[in-house]
């Protein structure tokens, strides 16, 4: 018999899972691009002057062999707190001049995967903080021919990012929660926490609250997952997720306010906060 944390685990990894692939932008009619890469994302540690050498697999998942184009860009959150890149010469402190790969063009064969090596060089003089950078992955551009009278020709360039965290010497994140309340996302209404880092590192925060709301219904607020970034700011959605069938799944209801929230939020790198509260 499966635990209820066992389910939960997994029902918030399908959500996850499902949130990272519709982030990825539709292609026109007949274009493909079907690469993955493994982990995701990177969460590194170094000290000055060491060398940090890692290891990405890129996959070939279609039918066709592929050729990729691979570099490092800078990235940053917009305004609706979604990653932008800078591909152009590194930004005013970047440490992208840290970073060496180990080439710009692969080739991969149909289904086929392979080991992508990149190397950090941390500085001898470098100071306690945290870089930041991401390798693009990209699928050498394709044309799209568009039904109609003129026959559009499109050029179709898919592509892939993986953001990679590396903190030096002793920066850590310093997470401290702002505000927990209801919220208005896309005309619904949605708990959300705003968090604030006052650390020289990234943080993550992980956790679910148990929930009642003004009709008497329970159910489990988990936590969005995205990094805050140092000196940050940051908003994260509770998803509801509804247990009454013994299972978890989406709360196939609204919750009405006022909500009597209770449990704790966790942080990556250490420390949490008990919360306790009625939200409206």
């Amino acid at each position: 018999m499966k635990s209820r944390n066992a389910s939960k685990f997994a029902w918030f990894g399908r959500w996850l899972v499902g949130a990272t692939i519709a982030s990825i932008a539709a292609s026109p009619a007949g274009a493909t691009f079907d690469a993955a890469v493994s982990p995701p994302r990177f969460e590194l540690e170094g000290k000055a002057g060491e060398i940090i050498r890692q290891v990405l697999t890129i996959t070939n998942g279609g039918e066709q062999a592929a050729r990729y184009d691979i570099k490092t860009a800078d990235w940053y959150l917009d305004a609706n707190s979604r990653v932008a890149y800078h591909e152009g010469a590194p930004a005013a402190g970047s440490c992208r001049p840290w970073v060496k790969i180990e080439r710009h063009q692969i080739n991969l064969a149909p289904r086929a995967s392979r080991g992508y090596r990149f190397e950090v060089h941390v500085p001898p003089d470098a100071k306690s903080g945290e870089c930041r950078f991401a390798l693009l992955i990209a699928g050498a551009a394709a044309t799209v021919v568009q039904p109609g009278a003129q026959q559009i020709r499109i050029p179709v360039v898919g592509r892939l990012g993986v953001i990679v965290y590396v903190t030096v010497g002793a920066a850590r994140p310093d997470l401290r929660l702002a505000s927990l309340a209801i919220k208005k996302v896309d005309g619904k209404p949605m708990v959300a926490a705003e968090f604030v880092n006052l650390g020289d590192a990234h943080g993550r925060v992980f956790g679910n609250l148990e929930a009642k709301d003004a009709a008497g219904r329970t159910f489990e607020l988990i936590v969005q997952q995205s990094a805050i970034l140092p000196k940050g700011r940051r908003t994260l959605r509770l998803h509801p997720v509804d247990y009454s069938t013994g299972e978890p799944r989406d709360a196939p209801f609204d919750p009405v306010a006022p909500l009597h929230v209770r449990g704790k939020f966790q942080f990556r790198g250490g420390g949490e906060v008990k919360v306790d509260q009625v939200i409206r």
